[in-house]
């Protein structure tokens, strides 16, 4: 005898089901789409933090050169005083001697120290698109003009005076070079008699020598004086704009970070 299993006929899911299942998988797409955002932003944010914090560092360092730099203007006096007595030698108002013995009591001039500014976290940032990420116009202006017009006038800058500084300090100040150099390498000289090792004995005599006096009495070390007088006030006026721009910049960054 055949057994007959009675046939269930197949569920027919309702329009309200395929609606559901839509909505359920259309919220976890949606919910997958936002959390993947969200971690992405969470990434970047943090990676913005990062910068701008190194970033900080990095001027804060660009500050403490241009103060450094700036204290080496205390020697600013004994460069007028050292023009001062070459033009009362051309003047015919001091002697020969009175020149050299007035240039030796001179012991310091102001040197030709530059900045460098250090933009590789800017320049990071650049390259990685990161930049695109600063929300703050006047941040982000800011950042482009200290790091790209900034530093190019700076890099012109230093190229100038370093030019000129070298110049008049190698051929016109070598005795006070000489003097450094037995202060650096003093192990070394002093095995050696006591007028060639000792720093303020052999300056002295390196400015008694004839070519030195023809060099520290000629015309052609008035002319540079000048000129590196020039050149000193001018890069140091550009100096104080750069540390203006430097601060601002600090404060606007510090506003961006989290603590």
């Amino acid at each position: 005898m055949e057994v007959h299993h009675p046939h269930h006929p197949t569920h027919k899911k309702k329009w309200a089901e395929y609606i559901i299942e839509f909505v359920m998988l259309f919220a976890a797409v949606t919910l997958g789409f936002f959390a993947e955002n969200l971690r992405e932003h969470t990434i970047i944010e943090h990676r913005m933090q990062e910068n701008y914090e190194a970033i900080i560092i990095d001027l804060k360092q660009d500050n403490a050169k241009i103060e450094t730099i700036f204290s080496e203007g205390e020697a600013m006096p004994n460069l007028i005083k050292l023009s001062h007595f070459l033009y009362q030698y051309q003047k015919h108002q001091i002697t020969e001697p009175v020149l050299i013995d007035s240039l030796y009591n001179i012991r310091r001039i102001p040197s030709y120290t530059t900045l460098f500014i250090n933009n590789t976290t800017f320049k990071n940032m650049q390259s990685s698109g990161l930049l695109s990420y600063v929300i703050n116009k006047d941040l982000k202006s800011g950042l482009s003009y200290y790091y790209e017009v900034i530093f190019k006038k700076i890099n012109d800058n230093n190229k100038l005076f370093d030019d000129v500084g070298i110049n008049y300090f190698d051929n016109y100040l070598f005795y006070n070079q000489a003097t450094q150099l037995r202060n650096y390498l003093k192990n070394e000289y002093d095995q050696y008699e006591n007028e060639y090792k000792n720093p303020d004995e052999y300056r002295r005599f390196l400015m008694n020598v004839e070519s030195s006096k023809k060099i520290l009495t000629s015309d052609a070390f008035v002319k540079n004086t000048s000129t590196y007088l020039s050149r000193y006030i001018d890069y140091h006026g550009i100096l104080m704009n750069v540390k203006k721009n430097n601060e601002e910049l600090i404060k606007l960054i510090e506003k961006n970070v989290k603590h």
